[in-house]
């Protein structure tokens, strides 16, 4: 099973998600917290990719696995612009 943690702030501070499967949108009137709000994350299995808009549009990451990243921009992801997350 894939898994990865999404954190609020950068060095995995504030608030935090684990998904366990892709995330369409992270701005669902259910659960809209997370949207544009991921500094850091964890990948703990699994392959995963963001992009900027729902529904996995706009501008795409690199993909990621396994590992422990402390600030999104040093890997090339703008702060805070997370909207959809694929589990590959």
């Amino acid at each position: 099973m894939a898994e990865i943690v999404l954190f609020e702030h950068a060095n995995y501070h504030g608030a935090h998600k684990h998904l366990f499967g892709s995330e369409t949108n992270l701005n669902a009137p259910d659960d809209n917290f997370f949207n544009d709000r991921i500094s850091s994350f964890v990948v703990l299995s699994g392959r995963w990719q963001f992009y900027r808009d729902s529904n996995f549009h706009g501008p795409a990451s690199q993909v990621f696995g396994p590992g422990r990243y402390n600030w999104v921009e040093a890997v090339n992801v703008p702060n805070d612009s997370i909207s959809s997350v694929r589990q590959l």
